[in-house]
């Protein structure tokens, strides 16, 4: 456990040193008391984390002590993250448990770029504190967890972990990775930030906040007039961050590198086909006008959870389809959530795979996109499926006992797991103590994708 809890204080490290950056924003605003907050935070962070690395000697981690590691991070930072909700009292809460409860929920929707949001007003913020809420979502979209496992320990049983999560190999050096990650998305916010600040969105702050949110698919909202999302521009905008934040990275790499085939991957082709289908059928079951209907969409399908419109007062059938785009998510090895639409392939594939090697000994092994997948590759992308659909089943009726129609229910916790943040009302301020607890696990089994946290408590996998 002391190796895991010494790569633990480098993580909290890192996330105090990115404190600068809201402390900066509160003190050129003079926002006197949410400084107050980011220095708490900045000094918790950083004193547990060099607490952790002294008492704790740093060793390679194997592949469960990394997925221990993975599960344990997103709670401890979603905690450390809370402070400046709860100092602030952001939320009014009656009771100091209330209090808590919904900072930690603002905390752990934020890191796991869900983008539920309890705060009803975001324009009483101060400035440094909506771009902080945007900032946790660029701290675990991005996935500065998984890419600090591969670059600190490169080792056999790490590529496996980074398969089991869904991050690739591209190129030789995970450094190079890492740097082309962060040269990537930095791009994005110098062109885009300009971009809606010159158009609609007149508060710089704003401005980046927006692009933070959308391109993480994390879908914190730092406009109270949510009505600016239905404009044009700011939509169209908002709708390529969401797109290029849900695709796989490694089709980023190979456009930079002008080799337009490779980027365009059997995934990436059936995710825009999945968006289309879904505006198609969302277009025909309400009647709202194409740019409404493709919007809301591309917002389930990349699992932003951006909505101008009241999704309660659609069709059951039309809430079925934005489920089941929820469910399916964006692509493996990007900021989205979901299943993923490369484990929706080989799930297909591998049922009538299955079907043939239950039948006979002498099956090749299944291929994807010509080559061979190793059985235990194939077994995780068929474990996280059934797990997200065992636990859907569970959680729903759990809301329903509690009042709610079966298909909300269903539509909250979905939006949970696959981190998209698209609600038909349930998240609220007023919603029970306990389903805000439930739906905050839900969002970090969401974001680990389950299969971590099973091989952390205990399940033993051979090479």
């Amino acid at each position: 456990m002391r190796p895991v809890l010494a790569n633990l204080g480098f993580i909290l490290q890192t996330n105090g040193l990115l404190m600068a950056i809201p402390i900066i924003i509160a003190f050129y605003f003079n926002e006197s008391h949410a400084l107050d907050s980011f220095f708490l935070t900045a000094v918790v962070s950083l004193t547990a984390g060099f607490l952790l690395n002294a008492l704790c000697e740093r060793k390679e981690l194997d592949f469960r002590y990394s997925c221990m590691l993975l599960t344990i991070a997103y709670f401890l930072i979603g905690l450390v993250g809370c402070i400046p909700y709860v100092y602030l009292n952001i939320f009014a809460s009656p009771d100091p448990v209330s209090r808590f409860t919904d900072g930690y929920f603002e905390s752990i929707s934020g890191f796991t770029t869900t983008g539920f949001s309890l705060i009803t007003d975001v324009d009483v913020l101060p400035r440094s504190i909506l771009l902080y809420r945007s900032m946790t979502q660029w701290i675990g979209g991005i996935g500065i967890i998984f890419i600090l496992l591969a670059f600190f320990y490169p080792s056999e049983e790490i590529t496996q972990f980074m398969k089991t999560v869904g991050i690739e190999r591209i190129g030789r050096s995970l450094k190079t990775l890492l740097a082309l990650i962060l040269f990537v998305y930095t791009l994005y916010l110098i062109i885009f930030a300009p971009a809606l600040y010159f158009t609609s969105i007149s508060d710089p702050v704003k401005a980046v906040s927006l692009v933070f949110s959308s391109l993480t698919t994390g879908g914190f909202s730092p406009l109270k007039d949510i009505s600016k999302l239905a404009d044009y521009q700011v939509g169209l905008i908002t709708g390529i961050l969401m797109v290029a934040g849900a695709v796989n990275f490694s089709t980023h790499y190979w456009v930079l590198n002008r080799q337009y085939r490779r980027a365009f991957t059997k995934e990436f082709r059936l995710f825009l086909a999945i968006i289309i289908a879904g505006a198609i059928a969302i277009y025909w079951l309400t009647g709202l006008d194409p740019y409404t209907a493709l919007w809301h969409t591309i917002s389930a399908s990349t699992t932003t959870g951006f909505q101008f419109i009241d999704l309660a007062r659609l069709g059951v059938n039309a809430k079925l389809v934005f489920i089941v785009l929820m469910l399916i998510g964006g692509c493996t090895f990007s900021t989205a959530g979901g299943v993923k639409v490369l484990r929706l392939i080989i799930f297909l594939k591998a049922i009538p795979w299955l079907v043939k090697r239950a039948v006979s000994k002498k099956v090749e092994p299944l291929k994807l996109e010509g080559v061979p997948m190793a059985d235990v590759d194939v077994l995780f992308s068929l474990m996280i499926p059934v797990l997200a659909l065992a636990l859907l089943s569970i959680s729903a009726p759990i809301f329903f006992l509690n009042g709610y129609s079966f298909v909300d229910s269903l539509f909250e916790v979905t939006s949970a797991f696959a981190t998209a943040g698209l609600s038909v009302g349930i998240v609220s301020i007023f919603m029970p103590l306990g389903l805000k607890w439930l739906l905050i696990i839900l969002m970090v089994l969401g974001r680990i994708e389950a299969v971590p946290l099973l091989i952390a408590l205990g399940l033993r996998v051979r090479k």
